[in-house]
């Protein structure tokens, strides 16, 4: 069984959930891995390799091989999973990148260009039980100019788990993204809703309307103080997965 896990912005915590969903399923005994095939803003060394292609306008501020990259992108996402259980050995990413971007320039940057083939046969390859795919950023984030993560998630065929950040605008992303994947039949597996707040009116508000609007278990989440392996916030996946785990 696949899963791709995308977001409907950056910084809305997929990498939580996705580390959170691989330690619910291997909690549970299920062969599960998980996998970042497109990694941003990660390199063994924190400089920008130099760039070998043309950036289209010369004059725009660009990075350039003497700059470094934000020292919060260092540890990339992919990490996450090691401390939810994944083994350290395991080769979670097909592509990665120093520069923290939109994976179409962070490649461009160093010269290089992604191909969704290329992730769809590293995606093939590594096939377990139960598969969790995380993309970089949401749906339409572009791989290079005529690709993007909605064409992966429309190869593999598989359900979409959709993170938001719930707090104001969440509604209007929610439903955009749920728009995009009807009109491209793509099943929607769960919206989750992130740093959930019980005592906020707003996060309820959003909650009680996405109810109504969307076909799929909505599930909310809260921001945890004690969650290093995640074995806090698999908890709140156990219901969500023990259904694919019948499955099997």
């Amino acid at each position: 069984m696949k899963f791709f896990i995308t977001g409907s912005d950056t910084d809305v915590g997929k990498s939580f959930v996705t580390a959170s969903l691989l330690r619910a399923f291997l909690e549970q005994g299920a062969k599960a891995v998980a996998l970042k095939p497109v990694q941003t803003g990660y390199a063994e060394n924190s400089r920008i390799p130099k760039a070998k292609s043309r950036i289209p306008n010369e004059n725009s501020r660009i990075p350039n091989e003497n700059s470094r990259i934000p020292s919060q992108s260092l540890e990339p996402d992919f990490k996450e999973y090691i401390k939810a259980g994944q083994n350290a050995d395991f080769k979670a990413t097909c592509y990665t990148f120093a520069y923290p971007a939109s994976p179409h320039f962070s490649a461009e940057l160093e010269g290089k260009k992604i191909k969704a083939r290329g992730i769809l046969d590293f995606i093939e390859q590594n096939l377990a039980q139960i598969t969790l795919i995380e993309g970089a950023g949401g749906i339409l984030v572009p791989l290079n100019e005529k690709e993007s993560f909605l064409d992966i998630a429309k190869e593999l065929n598989a359900p979409v788990i959709l993170v938001c950040k719930n707090c104001l605008g969440a509604i209007n992303h929610a439903l955009l993204n749920l728009e995009i994947l009807r009109q491209n039949s793509i099943k929607l597996a769960a919206l989750i809703l992130n740093f959930h707040d019980e005592n906020d009116a707003i996060c309820l508000s959003n909650q009680q309307f996405l109810q109504k609007k969307f076909p799929c278990p909505i599930i909310t989440l809260k921001n945890y103080k004690n969650n290093e392996n995640y074995s806090n916030s698999a908890k709140d996946f156990r219901a969500f997965i023990s259904k694919f785990l019948d499955e099997k």
